[in-house]
């Protein structure tokens, strides 16, 4: 019956597992069988292994099976022969031995003596078969192994190869996607979530089959591959289908059907009690209508069965929820199926499981125990085997307690031992509630249970731990020697019913757990410290896990420790495998288990914060985004605002992606699907960042920085696709300018070697934007090179358009995913600096549209005249005139006409045609390259616009001063590129450019210019769309081109509104402009006179022309007056406006009777003509009248004293002869200039206004110094003031009043002087304000003017360096010049002061008071005053300091 310790180890030398035992059969029968099944089975792992490639875990545990089959045929034929056992073999008792992962402890000796058949545990002082050999060294395991290194969890290729599919892939462990549902399955699993009906399901032990149950029905299916042949469902009608509700599901485990590998036994019970036992399903003769039935007899409505387990090989235990358990046989003692259902010790009256205790101890069998009677069945688990025949440990978990018992197919069941586990758990966890929810048994011996436990905290929240129990004998109740707390937090409640409860499964006996959820695993490695490995897989809602593997018959058994796997059932993913590398997680952890007194903790965790993000978000990136993976991916950031270690860990997985350097992505030999690929992985990046709702803890510009990876490689995709097409060409040779680039580019940074194109697009997308800077600088020189001969320049032509087609393919993509992606990766605000908008990106782009213009032109010279002539004929923005390079006119200059920079019409429709006439192979046909050449034109015009912007947007925030230069050159660019689209006639992709980039001054243009018989309509359409705006850029095509007819009287209701504020902006930015002229006539349409007063009174004031402004200044006065009569208004403004409007109109008549009085005085010295002299319009003619006139009416003194302002003179002269207006300080000059009356009659010939000139002069600055800065007019008054003292004789007259001179003498010859005449003039006749306006001698000296009237007013004005011929004077005066004459003058005045002229001047004013006093004797009171020096210190003139107010004042009338 038992082996002796003798033959254990032949039989491990010999590398024959001897474990198990069978009836008395011929041995050499057995062996014989058993060898030929095992060549069998063997070639079929065989196969399956070379069709498989590394299918380690599948092929692990089919292999396994094998073992086990061997170890149990050999054992019975062992067990036949054995001679050698005895009772006392029976009698030794062991205690739990650890293996490498779990060290063995010290344990306490045994003590008093054992039963006479106490259970023995057969794996005493055992060593795993690979670790013992015959002289102590190690031997390689039975199992068959992969050949090589263990296995790299980073190499997916051996899972793909065999159908699997990598779900989630860690360091350390992997979640792989074996098989999906059958058609017939999947539609079983849709049926009954339709119906509301619970749905179960599991797989086999040896990882071959699966099923799924409801309560009608169970499918089961082959899901392994080296099965694929006979993959097809079996459907089984479960028993009492009508009676039981759809949420009970059926009780079902899958067994071995007797020796056969390739198929499998189902057993399934209702809750109810209802049997059935299939023995063959996949190749059973009588199908699946053929099988075994039985009903367990539960005699109480209220119990029902909820757990079943296979224990040993047709050995199976079902338990209800009351506790009581019954053994279900399957096989009878020869062999063949049978179903028999018996209550364990035989007690079915019994109401608990522990009920048996008491007849162990004496008691009455047929008495249920109280405490016993509320207990709950929770969970069964098989142990190790034992030595007795056919018997197998059995662990029954309830609410309150736990109980080992040995069953056996052919022996009684014994009950070991019943604890309270309860307070087991709550002894080792202190203060905390705690609840049993699962067991299960590791290979050590140890006891695993899967508990509960509730801190009184404010949280109440569960804790999932792990309880640890030992005994140190195989018949002493265990204790609690660890209790390690998992991570997680578990969310069920515990309860009777509806509760989801946990399930602890252990593949291998340890030391990988797994704690599995409705829609969670943690997969746990155990060592001496804890848990050394600890991760949870999450699942997502829809896809809930419908169950798992069995554990392996035989659990003890173990496996090396290197791969531990899980099969699961998902709802809609079908068959998962969850798998730990224990190998790579126990190299560094330590193997010796502490005691029970010893304390564990858990070691902090290594890894930083951003590693931890990083690894989830490969996971996610990676494996999250498969249409059927079931598995949730989560992430979760409590940092306040950015999350700088999220930051990082996304920086790290796109730039990984980015250079090709994460160990999850494949190589592909199809470089395409390669990059295709990595693109999808760089943009579900920050998709699976913004699903998490934490794109607000990415700042912008790391936000910025995932973006340009994922367009880089956007990028990078397209242009590999473009150099396959061209590779792909059916004739000639494909161009090579990628491939030399790329080479030329990967040497410039020192990497050389072999296929350098396919080297960077692996490795170097990250610097496909430093691959268009370094194309920028290298391809003009090697343009230049090939230009020398014709075959030089052909090819020339032909890198132009293909650098154009790389461009287009790098930029395109990256731009087009940046704006598909914009809301993504929040874009919308001011980007940081993207590797797309470099400057030198920039040039390049508007070097390739001017070479591709060209190249145009070039090749429509040769081969299509007509666009030839058109391009020829259009004149852009900044073109050069090849004659003499200087910049042409272009329809963007002012006033020019349409007829010289318009340009030409479209392209007619047959001259399109004779493009596309010629082949479609643009490196073949100089047609062909012409149009892919004109086709390239809009796309890189769209891209250079789309950088420009994007570049001012960022250099508006980094540097505003750089934006503004940036936008100056973006504003000629644009407007160059989207005219020269008309040329070629792409006139509409102009319209759309201009539109999408609102450049509304071009779009006007394109208007009148490309679709002049449309102008309305798009005017009309373009008007509601861009409202204002466009109105603007309309008025101020109309006004640059000066067509002030179509500005004025437009005839669209929306741009007449616009006008109103549209004139009136011109006219207050510039007031002395264009606007200014004609602006008042908008105003008198929307009769607003008041407006059209104040236009009209700046117009005339402007005016260069005297009989212009005294045009406009009329009119501006009957404007005045329907002010008067529309709105009544008068106040003290109207009344000063219009008296300033009168006071302009009196300089136009002064300007008048001075061309008057010079056209007399030549007439008079020439006599009578019959062609007067003002009607001649040759320049000589007025030339030698005008010199004339000056000579004649000028001094000697004036033309040989002081020469340059004669000169002045002249020039003054000249104006006034050719009818042009005169400023205030020329015509105060003119006036004041001496003797310039001297040969004209008395008569009329001229007004008597002009001869009293200097008192007209005086009167002119009183009303025109509102119009004058302070500098000018009190030089002006200085001026007027020294002149009129120059005009006298001085010293004659001293000499005639010195000596004894009556009083009647001095007051003849002082009335007598010019000075008299205008001081009466001035204070009598003009009634000037005194002081205001009046100068004393000694404060009318030049010095302090004479630099602003030399440098500012007149020097300028006289200069040779004139450019506008039409102000040029007749004879240039220096600067010298003027400085000397007016130091003559002031020298003169100094000299009349030396003469008396103070004394004089005080005399005559004297002599006018008085006589002004007997008429106005309110005048003055005593007749003797003295004037102030200048009348700018009065407070009684308030002089205005700029020419607009009196406008303003009117127009806010």
């Amino acid at each position: 019956m038992f082996s002796s310790p003798s033959v254990r180890v032949r039989r491990r030398l010999t590398a024959k597992p001897v474990e198990g035992s069978v009836d008395s059969t011929d041995t050499s029968t057995i062996t014989k069988q058993t060898l030929k099944r095992s060549m069998s089975l063997a070639n079929q792992v065989g196969e399956v292994t070379q069709s498989n490639g590394q299918r380690e875990g599948v092929q692990s545990t089919a292999v396994f099976d094998v073992v086990e089959q061997q170890k149990q045929q050999q054992g019975r034929a062992a067990d036949e022969s054995s001679t050698h056992h005895s009772l006392a073999r029976k009698r030794q008792s062991t205690g739990s031995n650890s293996p490498k992962w779990l060290a063995q402890t010290n344990r306490q000796p045994m003590s008093g003596a054992q039963p006479e058949e106490e259970h023995i545990d057969g794996r005493s002082d055992q060593q795993r078969l690979w670790e013992i050999g015959f002289d102590g060294s190690a031997l390689e395991s039975t199992v068959p192994r992969s050949v090589g290194a263990p296995r790299d969890w980073a190499d997916t290729s051996a899972n793909q190869a065999n159908g699997q599919r990598t779900l989630l892939r860690g360091e350390k462990h992997a979640v792989f996607g074996v098989a999906g549902f059958p058609e017939a399955v999947r539609q079983q699993v849709a049926a009954a979530e339709l119906r509301g009906a619970a749905v179960t399901a599991g797989l086999d032990s040896i990882g071959r089959f699966a099923y799924v149950a409801t309560a009608a029905e169970c499918s089961v299916w082959t899901y392994d591959g080296a099965a694929s042949a006979i993959n097809r469902v079996h459907r089984l009608v479960l028993p009492d289908r009508t009676s039981l509700a759809e949420t009970d599901s059926p009780l079902v485990v899958l067994v071995a059907a007797g020796d056969e590998q390739t198929d499998v036994g189902v057993v399934v019970c209702s809750t109810s009690g209802q049997l059935r036992y299939w023995d063959r399903v996949a190749f059973g003769l009588g199908g699946t209508d053929r099988f075994l039935s039985h009903t367990i007899e539960l005699n109480d409505v209220a119990d029902q069965c909820c757990r079943i387990a296979e224990v040993y090989t047709g050995l199976v235990v079902v338990g209800t929820t009351k506790g009581r358990l019954f053994r279900v046989t399957l096989l009878s003692a020869q062999g063949t199926p049978q179903l028999d259902v018996r209550a364990l010790c035989g007690g079915p009256a019994r109401v608990g499981v522990f009920g048996r205790v008491s007849s162990l101890l004496g008691g009455n069998a047929g008495t249920p125990t109280a405490a016993e009677a509320d207990d709950t069945l929770i969970a069964l688990a098989g142990g190790g085997r034992t030595e007795i025949r056919h018997s197998r440990e059995l662990l029954v978990l309830t609410r309150a307690r736990l109980a080992k018992w040995v069953v056996s197919r052919t022996h009684p069941e014994r009950l070991i031992y019943s604890i309270d586990i309860v307070r087991a758990l709550a002894a080792a966890a202190p203060g905390a509630d705690a609840a049993a929810l699962d067991v299960s048994v590791m290979s050590s011996g140890d006891i695993c249970v899967l508990a509960a436990l509730q801190t009184p905290s404010a949280a109440r929240r569960l804790q999932v731990a792990i309880a640890v129990l030992r005994s140190s004998r195989v018949s002493t109740e265990p204790e609690v020697v660890h209790l390690w707390p998992l991570r997680l937090d578990y969310d069920g409640a515990l309860g009777h019913n509806g509760v989801e409860r946990p399930r602890l499964a252990l593949p291998n006996g340890g030391p990988v757990m797994y704690v599995v959820f409705h829609r969670a695993v943690a997969a746990l490695v155990v060592t001496a410290s804890g848990f050394a490995f600890e991760e949870t897989m999450l699942f997502r809602p829809s896809d809930p896990l419908l169950g798992i593997a069995t554990t392996p018959r035989f659990p003890h058994a173990l496996q090396e420790p290197s791969e531990n796997r899980l099969v699961l059932v998902c709802r809609s993913a079908g068959i998962i495998s969850i798998s730990v590398d224990a190998a790579k997680v126990l190299g560094t952890a330590p193997s010796a288990l502490p005691g029970p007194d010893a304390a564990v903790h858990r070691s902090p965790s290594a890894t930083s914060p951003a590693r931890d993000f990083q690894a989830q978000v490969e996971q996610a990136v990676f494996f999250g985004d498969g249409p059927h993976n079931p598995l949730s991916f989560a992430i979760a950031s409590h940092a306040p605002g950015v999350d700088a270690a999220l930051e990082t860990a996304a920086l790290r997985v796109s730039q990984a992606i980015l250079d090709n350097t994460s160990h999850f992505i494949v190589d592909r030999l199809d470089l395409g699907a390669h990059l295709r690929e990595r693109l999808r992985y760089a943009q579900a990046v920050m998709q699976f960042i913004s699903d998490a709702g934490l794109s607000d803890k990415l700042s912008l510009g790391t936000r910025a920085h995932l973006c340009f990876h994922a367009e880089k490689l956007a990028a990078a995709s397209a242009l590999w696709d473009h150099q396959n097409e061209l590779w792909a060409r059916p004739h000639g040779s494909a161009p090579q300018l990628l491939a030399n680039l790329v080479a030329s580019f990967l040497d410039s940074v020192g990497l050389q070697g072999r296929d350098a194109l396919r080297v960077f697009f692996r490795q170097h997308v990250a610097a496909v934007g430093d691959l268009l800077v370094f194309m920028h600088r290298n391809l003009p020189a090697l343009r230049r090179a090939l230009e020398n001969s014709e075959t030089g320049r052909h090819d020339s032509q032909l890198i132009s358009f293909e650098a154009n087609r790389i461009l287009l393919r790098i930029l395109q993509p990256a731009l087009a995913f940046r704006f598909q992606n914009a809301a993504l990766y929040g874009r919308e605000h001011p980007p940081p600096s993207a590797w797309s908008e470099h400057p030198a990106i920039l040039d390049l782009l508007i070097l390739r549209l001017e070479d591709s213009y060209k190249l145009c032109r070039d090749l429509s010279g040769s081969y299509c005249s007509s666009i030839y002539e058109r391009i020829e004929n259009s004149a852009l923005p900044n073109d050069e005139d090849p004659a003499d390079h200087s910049r042409r006119l272009s329809i963007f200059d002012d006033a020019v006409s349409t007829s010289h920079a318009s340009l030409p019409p479209a392209v007619a429709p047959d001259e399109e045609s004779r493009l596309s006439d010629h082949g479609d192979d643009p490196y073949a046909s100089p047609l062909m390259l012409l149009r892919e050449t004109i086709d390239q034109m809009a796309p890189l015009a769209n891209l250079c616009f789309r950088v420009f912007v994007n570049r001012i947007a960022y250099l508006q925030s980094a540097s505003p001063t750089d934006a503004h230069e940036v936008a100056s050159r973006y504003d000629a660019v644009r407007s160059r590129f989207l005219m020269c689209l008309v040329p070629l006639a792409r006139a509409p992709i102009a319209f759309r450019l201009a539109e999408e980039y609102h450049d509304l001054a071009s779009l006007v243009v394109l208007v009148f210019t490309a679709d002049r018989e449309n102008a309305a309509v798009h005017l009309r359409r373009y008007v509601q769309r861009f409202g204002r705006e466009f109105a603007t850029a309309l008025l101020a095509y109309y006004e640059r081109r000066q067509a002030w007819a179509s500005l004025l009287y437009t005839h669209d209701a929306d741009v007449a509104i616009c006008l109103k504020e549209y004139v009136d902006q011109k006219t207050a930015a510039d007031p002395h402009g264009p606007m200014t002229q004609i602006g008042w006539i908008h105003d008198v349409k929307v009769r607003d006179f008041g407006s059209a007063a104040a236009k009209l009174a700046r117009a005339g004031r402007d005016s260069q022309e005297v009989d212009q402004a005294r045009t406009m200044l009329s009119l501006s006065k009957l404007a005045f007056f329907a002010v008067d009569s529309q709105e009544g208004i008068r106040d003290d403004t109207i009344i000063e406006a219009r008296t300033r409007l009168e006071d302009a109109l009196e300089l136009c008549e002064v300007q008048g009777s001075l061309m008057t009085y010079f056209t007399a005085v030549v007439t008079s010295h020439r006599g009578p003509s019959s062609d007067p002299v003002w009607r001649r319009r040759d320049d000589d003619s007025d030339k030698k009248a005008v010199l004339d006139a000056a000579m004649l009416t000028s001094s000697s003194e004036l033309r040989h004293t002081r020469p340059a302002l004669y000169l002045v003179y002249v020039e003054f002269v000249r104006r006034v002869w050719n009818a042009r207006s005169l400023s205030v300080e020329d015509l105060l000059d003119l006036l004041t200039f001496s003797d310039c009356t001297a040969s004209v009659d008395a008569s009329d010939s001229y007004d008597v206004s002009v001869r009293d000139r200097y008192s007209l002069a005086v009167d002119i600055l009183s009303r025109a110094s509102f119009n004058l800065p302070e500098q000018a007019r009190e030089g002006a008054l200085k001026t007027i003031w020294r002149r009129i003292f120059l005009s006298d004789d001085w010293p004659s007259i001293q000499k005639k009043l010195s000596g004894n001179v009556p009083d009647c003498v001095l007051r003849e010859v002082l009335t007598h002087t010019s000075l008299y005449s205008v001081l009466d003039s001035c204070l009598g006749l003009r009634d000037l304000a005194h002081p205001d306006w009046f100068l004393l001698p000694a404060h009318s000296f030049a010095a302090d003017d004479i630099e602003y009237i030399v440098s500012t007013r007149l020097g300028p004005r006289f200069s040779q360096d004139l450019n506008d011929a039409s102000e040029k004077p007749l004879s240039p005066i220096t600067s010298v010049a003027l400085r000397k004459d007016y130091v003559e003058e002031d020298r003169q005045l100094h000299a009349a002061i030396e003469c008396g002229l103070d004394n004089y001047y005080a005399e005559i004013i004297r002599i006018v008071s008085d006589k002004l006093s007997q008429r106005r004797p309110s005048l003055s009171p005593g007749g003797d005053f003295i004037p102030s020096k200048s009348g700018s210190q009065s407070a009684n003139t308030e002089p205005l300091d700029s020419d607009n107010d009196e406008d303003v004042q009117m127009e806010s009338k």
